[in-house]
């Protein structure tokens, strides 16, 4: 082929047959469906507990100040690209009820989400253990019941 000049065809076109009857997709043996996506996110059961924790409001308050329907599981503990088989990572200690916007919000700011306790780096520290900044609560410890106890004994450090 010439550089820069009309592509041209090396073989002539060759007229072809059409397909004969009975020949297409045979009855039963259809063409192959798309998968459907595989659900990843927390159980109904946990999702259940989130509902009650929250009430059916935002609990991360960041936009919306905790006046916005939740319809997400924000993660603490993020799964990742290809998932996780990590066993924390369903369960209602590392995840809060959020609305999409603080949920969005939580996601493009890692260092107010780090600090805030709303995410938490994979492999260091169980989710019970870190504290939280709850929207109505302040301060707390979730818990793998669906509950909260008050961080008492945390002071979150404040960049001077």
């Amino acid at each position: 082929m010439r550089r820069g000049g009309p592509l041209q065809r090396i073989t002539p076109l060759t007229a072809k047959k059409p397909m004969g009857r009975g020949q297409g997709l045979k009855p039963g043996k259809a063409a192959a469906k798309p998968k459907r996506a595989r659900r990843t996110g927390p159980p109904t059961d946990v999702m259940a507990l989130l509902a009650q924790r929250s009430g059916g409001w935002c609990e991360l308050g960041i936009v919306c100040l905790g006046n916005a329907a939740a319809v997400d599981p924000s993660h603490r503990i993020a799964k990742g690209m290809g998932g996780t088989r990590d066993p924390r990572s369903n369960t209602a200690a590392n995840n809060m009820h959020a609305c999409r916007t603080c949920h969005d919000l939580v996601e493009r700011s890692p260092a107010e989400s780090y600090a805030n306790g709303w995410k938490i780096r994979r492999g260091q520290a169980d989710p019970t253990t870190v504290p939280v900044r709850h929207w109505v609560h302040g301060w707390v410890y979730l818990d793998e019941a669906g509950g909260w106890r008050p961080a008492l004994d945390y002071s979150p450090e404040v960049p001077s």
